[in-house]
């Protein structure tokens, strides 16, 4: 269902540090708003929507991640690490993610600035939206 996007990752020669590399070539569209989100506890969720027009491609940098999504007729549960390939969710995708590890992070790269009509946050609605469309 979500198209997978590798981006570079460095481990330092010393084992200290990971660097990853996020370069415009590497998504597949053009830019237009980055955010992160911080999970502290193990347990907690974010997201729960989904854009009628906004594609966006998630990272997990830090800790662990379960990004849940959801087309209206099929779910697909993805394990993200700091190491993991980067996930594109469409518009029209219902996502969640579930944090697994204490202090887990999240970068998001959008295709859409943020507007808040985008977005469809009653899980019914979603449904009508996925059959319309």
């Amino acid at each position: 269902m979500n198209e997978l996007f590798l981006f570079p990752s460095i481990v330092n020669k010393g084992g200290e540090g990971l660097i990853r590399v996020f370069e415009s070539s590497n998504i597949p569209f053009s830019v237009k708003r980055v955010f992160t989100v911080l999970n502290s506890e193990v347990g907690t969720s974010r997201g729960k929507h989904a854009h009628k027009v906004c594609n966006q491609l998630i990272c997990c940098v830090s800790g662990g991640v379960r990004l849940i999504c959801d087309d209206g007729s099929r779910k697909e549960e993805i394990n993200m690490t700091p190491m993991s390939q980067g996930v594109l969710v469409p518009a029209g995708t219902w996502a969640e993610q579930l944090c697994l590890k204490e202090g887990s992070v999240i970068i998001v790269f959008c295709d859409q600035p943020y507007e808040e009509s985008d977005y469809l946050r009653d899980y019914q609605q979603f449904l009508e939206f996925a059959k319309g469309s």
